[in-house]
């Protein structure tokens, strides 16, 4: 799939590996809170489609060693990162550097890390989990002021806490889920 401008894509139908492969998501003239309601809407319509079998089912390997990781481990992960994320935003308002990925270390090793903060939450608890981390992260969004915000080292990272991130695993998670539906039908 070759890298194309998301300006030539309808945010609504796409699919989501070219989203996540296309390039100019900062630039001047687009939205980044109407592009992350586009997306988060198509997020909430997956998530309408699961099924109580679909949350559970292992849907790719841990990359850092752990056990499979199912849908509702992708779900809860970005939760968590949105929690986490709030708190490196708001100190970030509050003066402190932007982070980096070196703050991070190994995305692998954190993320896998991060798998007791969800264990053994049910599919509904980690759904309402993401509602309520969003509506936590974003009023904190809007206070980064828009040249802030489109600076590139913020832009990825504010980028890949809400959209960005949202559509990286729809476009692991989509491709998953209409493949098992064609199997099953």
């Amino acid at each position: 799939m070759a890298a194309t401008g998301v300006a030539d894509l309808d945010l609504r139908t796409a699919e989501f590996g070219d989203l996540l492969a296309a390039r100019g998501w900062s630039a001047p003239e687009r939205d980044f809170f109407a592009d992350e309601a586009i997306i988060w809407a198509r997020f909430v319509a997956f998530l309408d489609t699961l099924t109580p079998d679909d949350w559970t089912t292992p849907v790719a390997a841990s990359a850092a060693g752990g056990p499979d990781w199912a849908v509702v481990d992708h779900i809860a992960h970005i939760a968590a990162w949105e929690d986490f994320g709030l708190d490196y935003v708001v100190r970030a308002l509050d003066g402190e550097p932007w982070p980096t990925e070196a703050a991070i270390g190994d995305f692998d090793v954190f993320n896998e890390a991060q798998r007791p903060q969800w264990a053994g939450r049910s599919a509904t608890d980690v759904r309402a989990w993401v509602v309520e981390a969003r509506e936590r992260l974003l009023p904190a969004l809007h206070r980064v002021p828009p040249d802030v915000l489109r600076d590139e080292a913020v832009f990825g990272w504010c980028y890949f806490l809400v959209h960005g991130h949202v559509i990286e695993h729809l476009a692991w998670l989509d491709p998953w889920l209409r493949q098992r539906r064609g199997a099953s039908a």
